[in-house]
């Protein structure tokens, strides 16, 4: 009973994603350094041209959240 929980909850979540945005909050991302963020990318889905900040490509997005919870700056958001 407590996967089903569990697995309920993350459907939810996953749901809730499909309506929702990535966003890259340029203010808070420092631009100095490779985005730590496209490397977890499981579909290549974000870009960094040099030291730039991270473009999303929503084409491509699958809004898994990895990005969002690897970006140490918390410059990737889910809107």
């Amino acid at each position: 009973m407590n996967n089903f929980f569990k697995t309920f909850n993350k459907n939810i979540k996953d749901t809730d994603l499909k309506n929702k945005n990535i966003l890259i909050k340029k203010a808070r991302c420092p631009q100095n350094h490779s985005c730590p963020s496209v490397k977890v990318c499981p579909v290549g889905a974000l870009s960094q041209k040099g030291y730039l900040a991270p473009k999303v490509d929503m084409d491509l997005c699958i809004k898994c959240g990895k990005c969002v919870k690897f970006c140490p700056m918390r410059a990737i958001v889910i809107e």
